[in-house]
C-alpha cells in the first residue's frame, strides 16, 4: 500500500482529474490509523523535491488534510521544516528552493500564514548579513532559492502581509545593489565574461547578456509592478477556497542557520542564454510563443523545465513524459511549452563551463520529445536551430565575434547526433549562402557537423542527403570517403616522395623489403636489420649537407633510431598495416613497440612521429585521434609532442576551426589527469603497505608531466596568438584569433581545477610580464573561473 500511495502522489492529476485524485489520496490517508500517514509524509517529501511541476497540488493536498486532521497536518509541516534545514545544511539548493515553494503553497492552502512564510524566508536570507561569509556564490544561491519560491504565493502575501513582503524585497534590493558593483568591477565580472555564450559582439547583440540572479530580480520587480499577480501557475486550492481559508494555521519554527554546512555544489550564476528572446518577434512575424523574457511567467516555465530535466536525468523516458505534460499543470494560456522545453535543453547542452549532464542525455531526451509530440516539438526544434545558426557570427563584429567557439563545437556534435535519429535529413539548401565564406563559424559548424555525420554513419550514406553545391564543395564536404594517406603505396618512387631528381632504386628495394617483412610478421631483430641497412645506405649515398638541406635525416653518422626518413618509412608502414581494423593496428604496434620506442627517445623524434601520424590520417581525423591516443598509452609519443604539434600555426593556419585538433588536445589533458588520479587512488588503496615508494615515485613523475603539459599548453597558445599579431591580423576581425583565443579560454574553463592549483606556477612560467592585454584578460578570466568554481566545490 505504501508504494501505491507514493504512485498516487506522483500521478495525481495526470488523467486531468486533479480534484478527484486529491480526494482519493486524502481519503486513503485519513482512513488509516498511522502507517499510511507516515508513508504519505515520506512520499510527499520525495514528490515535493522531485516532481516540481506539481507543487501546487501537494500544497493543496496538505490543506485538505489539515481540514480533517489538523494534528497530522502540523506534523507534516514540522517534518518539512526539518527537511528544509537538512537541505540547506547539506548544500542541496535545488531541494531548498522546491521546499520553500511548498511552504509558499501552504500559504495558499491556509495551512500557514503569509507572515509565517515571510519570517521563514527572512531567516533563510539572514546569511546576507553574515559578515564572516567569504563565499558570495553561497549568498547568491540562497537569494535565488527565496526569489525562486516567491511567485508561488506572491499575490496572497501581497494581500495578507504587504509590509512583510516589502521588508523582504528591501533586504534583497540592498544586496543586489551591492552585488552589482562586484559584477561590474570585481572577479565576478571576469567570471561573467568568461561564461558568456556570445562574445566580442555589440552589447545588445543578440540581446543584452545578464546574469541569472540579476535577471530573476528584474522579473520579480516586474511582478511587483503588476501587484504581485502572475498568470501561469495552476491554483487547485481555488476549488476549496472557503473551506481552506477556515483551516487551522500552524506555527513555523524560526529558521536558524547551522554553524556548519556542507557546500559541495553551489550553482554558479551564469549569464542567461535564450533562443526565443524578445527580439525574434517582429510586427510582421511571431516566432516566439513564450512570455517576454522580462516576465516572471518565463522564469516559472524555464525553472520547472530545468528542474525536471535534471531531477529525472536517470530516466529519460519518465522525464520526457513529465515535460510533455507541463502545460496540463498550469493555467490554460497561448504559451508554447514545447518551445520552452527545447530552449532549456539547448541552454543546458551548451552551458559554460560545463553541462550538468552528459550531452548524450540531452540528445536522447530531445529525440524522445520529438517522438512523443511529433506535431509540436520538431517545429520548435527547427525554429531554435535556425535562430541559433543565424547568431553564430556577429552581425556587428563579423567573423571576429559571435557564439563562443566551445558552444559551436558542442552544438555541432549534438546536431549530427540528432540528425542521425532522423535519417540525416535537413534542409541544407537553406544554408547555401554560408558556403561563400569559409572563415565564419557557420561554415565551420556545417563542415564539422557533416564530418561527424560520416563518423556516425558512412560517406556514401551522407553524400546522398546533401544538395549538389554541398557535396561538390571540398571545403565543406570531402570529395572521397575517409582514407589513409600512405606515402609508400604500390608504384611509389623515392624520387617522387623525397623530391630528388633521381630515383634511388636501392632505397626503393629496402622499403619494399621492410613492407614484406612487416606483413609476414618477422621478429624485431629482422626488422631492425632492414632499418640499419636503410640508414647505412643513406649515409653512404648522401653527404651531410644533402641530408640536412633536403631534410633527409640528421648529421652523418646518425643511427637508424634518429634518422627521419627511416622513421617515416617505418611508422607509415606500421600505420598502413593497421588500417584494416584497430585490432590489426594494436597487434602490429604491440609486436614492434620496442622498435617504435627506440625510434622516439628524444623530444624531436616524438614530435616527428606525431607529424607522420597526422599526415597519414589527415583524411580521416577520427582515426588520427584514436591512433595518437593509443600511441600515448604505449609511450611512443607523449603529451608534450602532441601539444607542440597541435598548437603551431603550421597546423592552425588551416585547421584552427577543425574540431579534431581541439579534441586531440582535450584528450591529451584528460589522459594526463587520469594518470595522476589513478596513481593517487592506488596509493590510497595501498596506504597500509610497508613499501609504497614505487607508486609514489610514479605519482611524482605523473605530477611533473601534468605540470609540464599545462605550462606548455598555455605557452604555445600565447606564441600562436602573438604570431597572429606580429603578422598584422586584427583580433576584432580575425577568425583565427577568435578560435585560438577562444580555445585558450575554453581549456582554462574546462580544466579549472588543475589551472587553479597551478596558477602560481603558470604565472611564473607561461604568463610572464609583459603580457599582451587581450591575452592577460583571458588569463584573468580563467583564474577567476577557477577560483570561483574551486571555492564552490
Amino acid at each position: 500500500m505504501d508504494g501505491r500511495l507514493t504512485r498516487m502522489l506522483v500521478e495525481c492529476g495526470d488523467n486531468g482529474e486533479i480534484k478527484r485524485g486529491m480526494d482519493g489520496i486524502v481519503a486513503a490517508v485519513l482512513r488509516d490509523s498511522g502507517a499510511l500517514k507516515s508513508a504519505f509524509t515520506h512520499g510527499l517529501i520525495a514528490c515535493v523535491v522531485e516532481v516540481p511541476l506539481k507543487a501546487s497540488i501537494y500544497g493543496c493536498l496538505v490543506g485538505l488534510v489539515n481540514l480533517k486532521d489538523a494534528v497530522f497536518a502540523a506534523s507534516v509541516v514540522s517534518t518539512m521544516l526539518d527537511v528544509l534545514d537538512e537541505a540547506i545544511a547539506g548544500g542541496d539548493f535545488r531541494s531548498a528552493k522546491l521546499l520553500l515553494r511548498f511552504f509558499a503553497e501552504l500559504v495558499n492552502s491556509g495551512v500557514i500564514t503569509g507572515s509565517a512564510f515571510l519570517d521563514l524566508a527572512m531567516g533563510v536570507l539572514a546569511i546576507i548579513d553574515n559578515t564572516n561569509n567569504t563565499k558570495p556564490q553561497l549568498v547568491d544561491a540562497i537569494v535565488f532559492c527565496v526569489l525562486g519560491a516567491l511567485p508561488w504565493a506572491s499575490h496572497h502575501l501581497y494581500r495578507s502581509d504587504p509590509e512583510g513582503l516589502q521588508r523582504l524585497t528591501s533586504v534583497v534590493d540592498a544586496y543586489m545593489t551591492r552585488r552589482r558593483d562586484s559584477i561590474h568591477f570585481g572577479p565576478l565580472g571576469l567570471v561573467f565574461d568568461a561564461l558568456k555564450v556570445y562574445r566580442d559582439c555589440p552589447k545588445t547583440e543578440p540581446y543584452d547578456q545578464i546574469d541569472k540572479l540579476e535577471h530573476l530580480w528584474n522579473q520579480i520587480q516586474d511582478l511587483q509592478n503588476n501587484n504581485w499577480d502572475e498568470c501561469l501557475l495552476m491554483r487547485p486550492e481555488n476549488a476549496f477556497f472557503d473551506e481552506l481559508a477556515a483551516g487551522t494555521k500552524h506555527a513555523v519554527k524560526e529558521f536558524v542557520w547551522p554553524s556548519n554546512f556542507h557546500m559541495t555544489d553551489i550553482p554558479e550564476q551564469e549569464p542567461m542564454f535564450w533562443v526565443f528572446d524578445d527580439s525574434v518577434n517582429t510586427s510582421e512575424k511571431v516566432i516566439s510563443e513564450l512570455p517576454s523574457t522580462q516576465k516572471i511567467e518565463r522564469f516559472i516555465m524555464d525553472d520547472i523545465a530545468l528542474d525536471t530535466i535534471h531531477l529525472l536525468s536517470h530516466n529519460h523516458i519518465e522525464c520526457s513524459h513529465f515535460l510533455l505534460n507541463l502545460d496540463k499543470f498550469h493555467k490554460e494560456t497561448d504559451y508554447n511549452f514545447h518551445q520552452a522545453i527545447v530552449e532549456n535543453l539547448i541552454r543546458e547542452l551548451i552551458k559554460l563551463p560545463r553541462s550538468q549532464e552528459l550531452s548524450v542525455y540531452y540528445a536522447t531526451l530531445l529525440f524522445d520529445l520529438c517522438k512523443g509530440a511529433p506535431s509540436k516539438v520538431p517545429s520548435a526544434m527547427g525554429r531554435s536551430l535556425r535562430i541559433i545558426f543565424s547568431r553564430m557570427d556577429s552581425e556587428g563584429s563579423g567573423v571576429g565575434g559571435g557564439m563562443d567557439v566551445e558552444c559551436v563545437r558542442r552544438f555541432g556534435e549534438w546536431f549530427a547526433h540528432h540528425l542521425s535519429n532522423f535519417n540525416y535529413t535537413w534542409k541544407w539548401a537553406d544554408w547555401s549562402h554560408t558556403l561563400e565564406d569559409d572563415s565564419t563559424a557557420k561554415f565551420s559548424f556545417i563542415r564539422e557537423t557533416l564530418e561527424r555525420e560520416i563518423r556516425l554513419s558512412y560517406f556514401d550514406r551522407i553524400v546522398g542527403t546533401l544538395p549538389e553545391n554541398f557535396s561538390s564543395n571540398a571545403a565543406v564536404f570531402p570529395a572521397v570517403a575517409p582514407n589513409a594517406n600512405f606515402r609508400y603505396a604500390a608504384g611509389f618512387k623515392s624520387a617522387d616522395i623525397f623530391g630528388r631528381g633521381e630515383v634511388d632504386s636501392n632505397l626503393d628495394v629496402l622499403i619494399e623489403r621492410l613492407s614484406r617483412q612487416l606483413s609476414t610478421k618477422l621478429d624485431n631483430g629482422s626488422i631492425i636489420s632492414v632499418l640499419e641497412d636503410m640508414s647505412s645506405h643513406r649515409k653512404s649515398t648522401y653527404n651531410a649537407s644533402d641530408m640536412a638541406v633536403e631534410g633527409f635525416g640528421g648529421p652523418a653518422g646518425s643511427s637508424w633510431e634518429n634518422d627521419v626518413v627511416v622513421r617515416d618509412i617505418f611508422v607509415q608502414n606500421i600505420l598502413f598495416l593497421g588500417t584494416k581494423s584497430f585490432s590489426h593496428f594494436l597487434n602490429i604496434v604491440e609486436r614492434y613497440v620496442k622498435i617504435l620506442q627506440q625510434m622516439n627517445q628524444e623530444a624531436e623524434d616524438r614530435l616527428h612521429t606525431v607529424r607522420i601520424i597526422a599526415e597519414f590520417w589527415k583524411f580521416n581525423t577520427q582515426n588520427m585521434e584514436i591512433v595518437l591516443d593509443k600511441l600515448m598509452n604505449y609511450r611512443v609519443v607523449d603529451p608534450i609532442s602532441i601539444i607542440t604539434w597541435a598548437l603551431d600555426l603550421s597546423v592552425l593556419d588551416n585547421d584552427y576551426s577543425r574540431f579534431y585538433v581541439w579534441t586531440i588536445l582535450r584528450n591529451v589533458l584528460f589522459k594526463v589527469n587520469s594518470k595522476v588520479s589513478q596513481l593517487r587512488e592506488k596509493i590510497g588503496i595501498n596506504a597500509m603497505d610497508e613499501d609504497n615508494s614505487t607508486t609514489q615515485e610514479a605519482l611524482d613523475k605523473a605530477l611533473r608531466d601534468q605540470r609540464a603539459a599545462f605550462i606548455l599548453l598555455f605557452q604555445r597558445f600565447q606564441i600562436c596568438l602573438q604570431q597572429l599579431l606580429d603578422r598584422g591580423e586584427i583580433p576584432e576581425s580575425s577568425s583565427r584569433w577568435r578560435w585560438i583565443s577562444g580555445q585558450m579560454r575554453e581549456f582554462g574553463r574546462s580544466f579549472h581545477i588543475d589551472v587553479n592549483r597551478l596558477k602560481f606556477t603558470l604565472e611564473a612560467t607561461a604568463f610572464v610580464e609583459p603580457i599582451e592585454p587581450r591575452m592577460l584578460k583571458i588569463w584573468n578570466e580563467i583564474k577567476a573561473v577557477g577560483e570561483l568554481l574551486v571555492k564552490s566545490g
